[in-house]
């Protein structure tokens, strides 16, 4: 697979390189390379890992997948919700199912539906096998299900936000990049605790997950603070381990100064 998406197909390399550039920029030519070709092996370990999970037992996921579970059974001791916020580094599709596996909250993780109804249907099969419920991000009323019970709710927090005029701009990787302000809000409503999850590739196929509390309650927190904590840990994570993120993905595709452009007013006609 490699050989036919990297050298072959060349899938998105110029977007790839230009992201590493403005990324990495203290780093050489031949480094970002290094880099890139890395990247390639793990974007397509992580596809075909998505597929093994749909018949992964789970002893074979616990082995492959480690952590330190035991931070989110004590904040269920201690009673409680859970807003975990984990980013695009592989393999994060295992990890999900890991955590429903280890957590005793309902795990429920938020996505967007894909434009196919039956690979859809695939993938959301594959993401609850360990009891896990997902909640559409197009459905209005998604999280009416949680109600009555103690959960942890995941949220990949560094895609581009479908709202840019609700967006919180923030320097991220030496560029502004629009964040989601939801997940915030979300966990400040509900006076839930914090976690940033981040993933580490330790070889091909195993990873080892390391959760971070933030806070208990979110709404002790100052507005922005929990985005803006986030970033930092991002940031944190591509530095360590920079071939384990979706270099792929457009994440600097929108500009600031034209978003404000477009949100101004038109000028009153002169007199």
């Amino acid at each position: 697979m490699y050989v036919l998406v990297y050298h072959v197909a060349g899938y998105r390399r110029a977007v790839v390189a230009d992201n590493l550039m403005h990324a990495f920029p203290e780093k050489s030519d031949a480094e970002r390379k290094a880099i890139k070709k890395r990247f390639y092996r793990s974007f397509c370990d992580q596809w075909v890992e998505l597929i093994k999970l749909i018949s992964i037992s789970e002893r074979q996921l616990q082995h492959r997948v480690t952590g330190n579970w035991q931070l989110i059974k004590d904040l269920y001791a201690d009673d409680r919700d859970i807003y975990m916020m984990l980013g695009h580094t592989f393999n994060w599709e295992w990890v999900n199912v890991a955590v429903q596996y280890n957590s005793p909250h309902q795990v429920a993780g938020v996505y967007m539906p894909t434009k196919n109804p039956a690979m859809d249907r695939l993938i959301n099969y594959a993401r609850s096998r360990g009891g896990g419920w997902l909640i559409s991000m197009k459905a209005k009323k998604g999280f009416q299900r949680l109600q009555g019970t103690r959960h942890i709710v995941g949220l990949i927090a560094d895609q581009n936000p479908s709202n840019l005029n609700g967006a919180l701009w923030l320097p991220f990787m030496h560029r502004e990049a629009p964040f989601f302000k939801g997940p915030e809000q979300l966990a400040t409503r509900a006076k839930a605790a914090v976690v940033f999850c981040g993933i580490r590739k330790v070889k091909r196929g195993h990873y080892a997950v390391d959760m971070q509390l933030l806070t208990k309650d979110a709404s002790t927190m100052a507005s922005g603070e929990v985005i803006m904590s986030y970033v930092t840990f991002m940031e944190q994570q591509l530095n360590d381990q920079p071939e384990n993120w979706l270099w792929t993905h457009k994440r600097w595709k929108h500009s600031k100064e034209i978003q404000n452009a477009k949100a101004k007013p038109p000028k009153e006609p002169a007199n």
